[in-house]
């Protein structure tokens, strides 16, 4: 009895280790070969969005990097809310993955009863890029500048609309924002997407709206309206020598886009920096960057916990705004 009292207990540790044993090693295969099948990414919009379009140029770069399909498949609806919880709920295993958007970060702040945590049920891998947005006025506002138009706004409040692309976005935010720093008072008025915005202000419905530099830029050049700012911290190249609203008297402020790619929670440490390190070689492709530059994108490429850091300082600074301008998202 000795004997055998003596030699459980001596095999019982090497029986554990080689129970163990094989599901590391399939966990390290499994990584080592991804992908192994056609891999979803969700675009949490509707086809043919900027954040489809760019989307797609990831796939494509992905599927010549690893020579599996990348395809593109759709869930929009709900402030991006349907494909966020569609990405939450799949298998961890890198097959499935999310275009995120700044809605997402301020999603809970617009939607008091989500079916998943965006910030716990989903796993950042890289930031894409950022992308900013032009402040435009119509011919009709005798303005140069955002100092002129706040100016303006005071004289004659009851002529001044600013549009938004929908309520109970990130876009809606940063207006409120803007709106308190500079110490008006003036509608929103919420349209259904941006290009119909787009049409609202060089008609001169409203005063003012936040544009895509890439769907705006013709019509400003034909002379159609008019930009007065550009929403990033930084200039951008498409427009060098226009200065930022920040640079014109409204210090902090900032409102950029931008796409991240992330994956189901849980994923493995190293599934995610493989998935991390490919789709940062993908950002920073040239031919990529070559293809959003008209838009004034700046391509990023970050690691997971970059993402992962930019996600919250995000989401803390919009609630802040939310906090301080009183804005409720979805309401």
């Amino acid at each position: 009895m000795k004997t055998r009292q003596g030699i459980v207990p001596a095999i019982l540790p090497a029986m554990l280790l080689c129970a163990l044993l094989p599901t590391g090693a399939i966990a390290q295969s499994a990584v080592d070969a991804y992908p192994s099948k056609p891999v979803t990414m969700i675009v949490p919009l509707s086809p043919g969005a900027s954040v489809d379009i760019e989307t797609r140029l990831y796939a494509q770069k992905m599927t010549e990097f690893t020579g599996k399909p990348f395809l593109v498949d759709y869930k929009p609806g709900a402030g991006t809310t349907i494909g966020g919880a569609f990405v939450a709920r799949a298998a961890p295993d890198g097959y499935t993955l999310l275009s995120m958007t700044p809605s997402l970060a301020v999603a809970t702040l617009a939607y008091s009863n989500l079916p998943f945590d965006p910030f716990k049920d989903l796993t950042p891998l890289s930031l894409m890029s950022k992308r900013p947005s032009l402040f435009i006025i119509p011919n009709s506002v005798p303005a140069k500048n955002m100092a002129e138009f706040v100016a303006y706004t005071k004289a004659n409040p009851a002529k001044v609309n600013i549009g938004t692309s929908g309520a109970g976005g990130i876009g809606e935010l940063a207006l409120a924002w803007f709106k308190q720093l500079a110490g008006i008072t003036v509608p929103l008025v919420h349209y259904k997407g941006g290009a119909p915005s787009y049409t609202a202000v060089m008609a001169g419905e409203v005063q003012a709206v936040l544009g895509s530099p890439s769907a705006m830029l013709g019509n400003i050049k034909a002379g159609k309206a008019r930009v007065i700012a550009v929403t990033t911290a930084e200039r951008i190249k498409i427009l060098p020598d226009m200065p930022t609203v920040a640079e014109q008297g409204f210090p902090g402020f900032e409102y950029a886009q931008w796409i991240g790619i992330a994956g189901p929670g849980g994923m493995p440490a190293p599934l995610v920096n493989k998935l991390s390190a490919e789709l940062s070689k993908a950002a920073k492709a040239p031919d990529v960057g070559a293809k959003l530059a008209d838009d004034g994108t700046v391509m990023v490429g970050s690691t997971a916990e970059q993402f992962r850091q930019h996600i919250a300082n995000e989401s803390a600074r919009w609630r802040k705004v939310a906090q301080d301008t009183g804005v409720k998202l979805g309401e």
